[in-house]
């Protein structure tokens, strides 16, 4: 799972084998390393059981975004190519939250791996 933010929105981008792991166990957790003495910083997915649209959290190192489990599984099963949100923060601005499928890019990067992204539909 990739991830990008940049000013109040975040993005994720997932692989074919990825959106399957998210559809069947609810949940993607990926971990980026920081060197001693720092901790880690943890962004998870995960599919709530509740019909809440979006609860985005941040504690202790950690993003952790929840949508229902029936619009993971419509997404996962579909076509559809991302999911869109926001949430409104309490100041009243907007933290934008836009889910995808990789596709592989158009064009080759040297050392880019993309045997588990999905087809690019303009290729």
């Amino acid at each position: 799972m990739k991830i990008r933010i940049h000013n109040n929105a975040i993005r994720l981008r997932l692989s074919v084998s990825e959106v399957e792991q998210l559809s069947e166990t609810n949940e993607i957790k990926e971990e980026l390393k920081f060197p001693s003495p720092y901790s880690s910083f943890i962004y998870i997915l995960k599919a709530s059981t509740d019909e809440n649209p979006l609860s985005i959290t941040f504690e202790n190192e950690q993003i952790s975004i929840s949508l229902p489990s029936s619009e993971i599984k419509e997404w996962a099963n579909t076509e559809q190519v991302g999911i869109a949100k926001t949430q409104v923060l309490p100041d009243g601005t907007h933290l934008q939250l836009l889910i995808e499928k990789d596709f592989q890019c158009l064009h080759k990067r040297p050392g880019e791996n993309e045997t588990d992204n999905y087809p690019n539909p303009q290729a």
